[in-house]
This record gives structure tokens, sequence and C-alpha cells, in this order.
């Protein structure tokens, strides 16, 4: 397996030779798409790694948010083929992470109309998702190459793991 440094320099290598063939593929990209999609797809490499479940560089990376994936350590074992299937995998981490960001959403929201100011959360929170659903309705093509970037990133971490054992294990 390799280790973190290999992959993140995978990850950015090869985020980086694909801008050239989106571009070649598509007669005339929306650059904006494109963009998210990169992004989206070394978010995905370098901080919803696949390696997320051990004490990893990407991990790391969370600094003072490696709290947010313990429970994740906890329920998907490392390796293991939630973690590493080319689908499922990188969803998974996908809503893992924003079920955890509307966790501390909820929390910051209550601290605030416990100790500050009282709030209505229930108005908050459909505004939020309604602005949510316009943006999305808006801009399918930047969700959808978000979502291509998101699979496409941990599809990348997970061939080169296999891709490494395999080569180990022939040698």
């Amino acid at each position: 397996m390799p280790s973190g440094r290999v992959h993140d320099a995978i990850t950015i290598l090869t985020a980086a030779a694909s801008v050239p063939v989106i571009a070649r593929m598509h007669p005339s990209p929306d650059w904006a798409s494109v963009g998210v999609g990169i992004g989206a797809y070394l978010f995905s490499g370098l901080a919803l790694s696949p390696d997320l479940d051990v004490n990893s560089r990407a991990y790391r990376r969370w600094g003072a948010f490696r709290f947010f994936w313990l429970p994740y350590q906890i329920l998907i074992p490392h390796r293991h083929w939630l973690s590493h299937s080319w689908l499922l995998g990188p969803l998974l981490r996908a809503l893992y992470f924003f079920f955890m960001l509307y966790l501390l959403l909820r929390l910051g929201m209550n601290a605030i109309d416990l100790w500050i100011v009282p709030i209505n959360q229930s108005e908050i929170l459909r505004a939020l998702e309604r602005e949510l659903r316009l943006s999305l309705q808006s801009h399918v093509t930047w969700a959808q190459s978000a979502l291509v970037g998101l699979i496409a990133g941990g599809v990348v971490h997970s061939l080169t793991d296999g891709l490494t054992t395999w080569v180990k294990r022939t040698m």
C-alpha cells in the first residue's frame, strides 16, 4: 500500500493531468464546472481519503476537527470494502462529512439559542435547505461535476492501493 505522501502526489498529478483531458473531450468546456470537479477530486483524494479510518496523513490533515472521524474509524475497519469501494466509499465519506457538518450546525444553533439569543432553528434550517436546493437546481452541471470528482478521487486512491497490493503479491 503506498504511503500518504505517494497517494497525495498521485492525487495532485492526476488532477492536473485530467484538466487538458477534460478540455479535449468537451468541445467547449464549462471551466467553472471543470474547476468544481477538479476541486471535488482534490478534496476527495486529500481530505476524504479512504485512509481516514486510521491515523493517516489525511486524518491528521483535519487538525482540530479530527474528532469528526472517530465514529467513522470505529464503524469502518481499515481497508474494509465499504471504505475502499469505488462508488460507495467516496459517497459514504461525503455523506458522513455532510452529516457531521449538520450536527455541528445543530449544536451551534442550540448553543446560540440557549446562551446568547433565542432563534427559530426550524426557520433557519428551512431557509438553508431552500437555498441549497435552489443552488443545486441552478447549477446542475456543477453538482454533477462535484459528484464525479468526489467519486473519482476515491477511485484513484483505491485503485492505487489495489494495484500496489497486486504487484507485491506477484513479485
